[in-house]
């Protein structure tokens, strides 16, 4: 009888994958363009190099983007294409930044170098993010950005990939944005795109599923031959996000999460911290010497030192009448592999492998009361930090989010730590990539009032203070942070008594004015000043004779300096 039924079973299935469908018509095919056009001029002061104990950086500049969507669609199932431009006014660089005639690797034809201990000193050819410059003539060429490259069809239920099953699944395959698959409050656990796998299933009208493979890194046929230490590839790194969307009744929202990131080697700046730890092998959790064994480690990174993290929790939203609430609440651990330095009775200073253990924890709150046309909201987060001696090589206890593309507390709650109208402009710290500042942690409250004169006019304020979980260690240099490649940090060692001690939790609080109008259809003009009243924990510490390292007693501590901006854009939206 089992002989009989699985071949019976077989049959069933590829008759029923073969069938046709069963529309009389094909539909037509349609051709959709979304997108929008943005201009830009902003000035500022004192942020652009990641130091604000140095106030002379300062600039006026302002730039263009183009970001269009293709849609082509039959019926359900559409191809996307995604493409972004971003030109900066005015040549700035060495030439216009486009290629091939640009063969120095970076927009604009140099990348940001740096002076001695002060990163950041020598300026890159173009604004950061930037593809190019528009100089005299133009004629900017090969700067096309491929944001979004996926098809979306139905995967189970009528007309689909797997018709036998009834319940609908709509499946994305292809380099997509995130969306809300992971959670609804914007950048908490995972925004931007990614190449991979995205299903939603429709279980009934009050419970959608949602299931997303993340490929971060992948690695060819044959890469994991030859000599260790020649190594290009990093591995096999990817994530699955499971969620689930639940409405138990009108007005309220609830999306339990779980994520596993696992990643071998090296991997992308975006998904792990890279911070610095005097206890790590090569002084960064990411340098090639941490991610490797002692003897010629690769840049890559050895695919057998592991990182395995776990995220869980449950985002949701409340809508009551005028008011709202939308809290966020994630717990996440796990295990990490590095080259270490052995320390302890009879240590001789060597290096081994060691695992650290993974335990943070994060909450964003949000609280909105709409009162006619006032609308009052309030903001809260925290999340956990390592104190400044800490060996980050045994234990991790700073939250880290799979990918926010920068944006974590944006939408306005920030000029100067988040995107806001200029959203190049934030990422000195990365505390809209990483959420927290360097390993401390993060707390912040925020205040914000919005009133709309009319339905196209409408001005707002922000009040937004920041502080951090663990006190912020001064004896420390403070660089540019970025998220490139593998990562760097906001802080660095300047010698031996950096990361040994805490000296502030204050970042500062920042003031903001703003408003938005919508002059035309599909058209908003917006307009926003804000000042930073810099705190003790921006503080930082640098060598008198221009080195990057130095002895005690070439170090001096500066205190940090304020900052301003002043951002306008106009923004096309079709």
């Amino acid at each position: 009888m089992r002989r009989f039924i699985v071949p019976a079973v077989l049959a069933f299935v590829i008759l029923a994958m073969l069938a046709p469908p069963g529309f009389a018509q094909a539909p037509a095919p349609k051709v959709t363009i979304t997108g929008l056009f943005d201009q830009i001029s902003s000035l500022g002061r004192n942020t652009y190099d990641g130091n604000l104990t140095r106030n002379s950086d300062k600039e006026w500049y302002a730039r263009t983007r183009f970001r269009p969507d293709f849609e082509f669609a039959v019926g359900r199932v559409k191809a996307v294409l995604g493409l972004e431009i971003d030109v900066q006014y005015g040549q700035s660089g060495p030439n216009d930044g486009g290629f091939p005639g640009n063969t120095s690797g970076s927009a604009c034809g140099a990348a940001a170098g740096a002076s001695g201990g002060n990163a950041g000193a020598t300026p890159p050819g173009g604004k950061v993010n930037i593809s190019g410059c528009y100089d005299l003539n133009g004629d900017v060429a090969g700067i096309i950005e491929i944001k979004w490259i996926y098809t979306e069809f139905p995967l189970t239920g009528r007309d689909s990939l797997l018709p036998f099953i009834p319940i609908e699944t709509m499946a994305r395959a292809g380099g997509q944005p995130f969306g809300t698959l992971a959670q609804y409050k914007l950048a908490a656990y995972a925004n931007g795109d990614f190449a991979g796998i995205s299903a939603i299933t429709t279980v009934t009208p009050n419970v959608k599923t949602n299931l997303t493979y993340v490929i971060l890194e992948d690695e060819l046929a044959g890469a994991n031959r030859g000599n260790p230490s020649l190594k290009i590839s990093r591995g096999e790194d990817y994530s699955l996000i499971s969620s689930v969307d639940i409405t138990p009744f009108k007005g309220l929202d609830l999306k339990p999460l779980y994520s596993w990131f696992h990643a071998g080697g090296q991997t992308s700046g975006s998904a792990r911290r890279n911070l610095y730890n005097p206890m790590t092998a090569g002084g960064q959790l990411s340098a090639t010497a941490a991610r490797g064994t002692p003897d010629s480690p690769p840049a890559a990174g050895n695919p057998n030192y592991h990182e395995d993290r776990h995220t869980i929790g449950i985002d949701a939203r409340w809508r009551l009448g005028p008011f709202g609430l939308d809290p966020t609440f994630y717990y996440q651990w796990g295990r990490v592999d590095s080259q270490a330095i052995v320390s302890g009775s009879g240590a001789t200073g060597g290096t081994k492998k060691m695992t650290a253990d993974m335990s943070a924890f994060f909450a964003d709150v949000i609280g909105s009361y709409q009162l006619g046309p006032l609308l009052l909201e309030a903001r809260g987060m925290y999340t956990t930090g390592n104190r400044a001696g800490d060996n980050l090589a045994k234990g991790i206890r700073y939250y880290q989010p799979l990918d926010t593309d920068g944006t974590y507390w944006g939408g306005g709650w920030s000029q100067f730590w988040s995107p806001g109208v200029d959203y190049f402009n934030q990422g000195w710290a990365r505390t809209g990539a990483w959420i927290g500042y360097d390993r401390y942690g993060r707390v912040g409250l925020a205040g914000r009032a919005t009133y709309n004169i009319t339905p196209a006019l409408s001005v707002y304020g922000v009040v937004n203070a920041m502080w951090t979980a663990e006190a912020v260690d001064t004896d420390t240099a403070s660089q540019l942070a970025t998220t490139s490649g593998v990562g760097t940090p906001a802080r660095r060692t300047i010698n031996q008594n950096s990361f040994v001690q805490g000296d502030s939790n204050y970042l500062g609080t920042e003031g903001n004015l703003g408003l938005t109008w919508r002059f035309s259809a599909n058209a908003d003009f917006n307009l926003v000043g804000g000042y930073l009243f810099a705190g003790h924990a921006l503080d930082a510490s640098e060598c008198s004779n221009g080195a990057a390292t130095c002895s005690p007693n070439l170090t001096r501590k500066k205190d940090a300096q304020d900052a301003y901006t002043l951002a306008a854009r106009v923004r096309l939206a079709f």
